[in-house]
């Protein structure tokens, strides 16, 4: 008799939880996200399909644009300003992986201290990265061809990826 009243009293709970469930006017339960509203939508997305939205993408353009014009000038702190304080750079195998090891120990030594000079050429994306061709060239007559594919969040570059071509 006792096991009778403990399964019935089980299946009561069972119904109420299962009932409360299934109501249509319950307030969502706390930290639930709300549902969209209709004039919500997706980003603008651009026309070439990488999933970048329209205005991330001319914002990472805008970004390697400066990169190069800055260092092209020659300003050290203007460049340093443009990587996040934990960013990333590989440049052909060597990796960088902080701010100030990417300005001491690459950018200072190798690009901006030799007078270096940055041609952009193509750019393309690949997924969530711009990655634009450069010939560079030094005040001493060197010259060189490769890429950057920058990841850009915030305005600040996150992750370069620099191969020679």
């Amino acid at each position: 008799m006792r096991n009778r009243l403990v399964s019935t009293a089980t299946t009561i709970a069972i119904l109420a939880l299962v009932a409360a469930c299934g109501s249509d006017d319950a307030d969502p339960p706390v930290g639930t996200p709300a549902a969209p509203t209709a004039s919500a939508g997706p980003a603008p997305v651009d026309s070439t399909g990488t999933g970048q939205p329209a205005d991330g993408r001319a914002a990472t353009e805008n970004v390697a644009r400066r990169f190069a014009d800055t260092a092209n000038s020659g300003d050290e702190a203007g460049v340093a300003a443009l990587f996040a304080p934990d960013a990333r750079f590989d440049s052909v195998g060597r990796i960088y992986p902080s701010r100030d090891e990417i300005m001491s120990r690459f950018l200072v030594p190798e690009v901006l201290r030799v007078d270096g000079r940055y041609e952009p050429g193509e750019e393309r994306w690949d997924g969530t990265r711009l990655t634009v061709t450069y010939r560079f060239t030094t005040g001493s007559g060197g010259e060189e061809r490769f890429t950057y594919a920058y990841l850009v969040r915030d305005g600040l570059i996150q992750d370069v990826i620099g191969r020679y071509l």
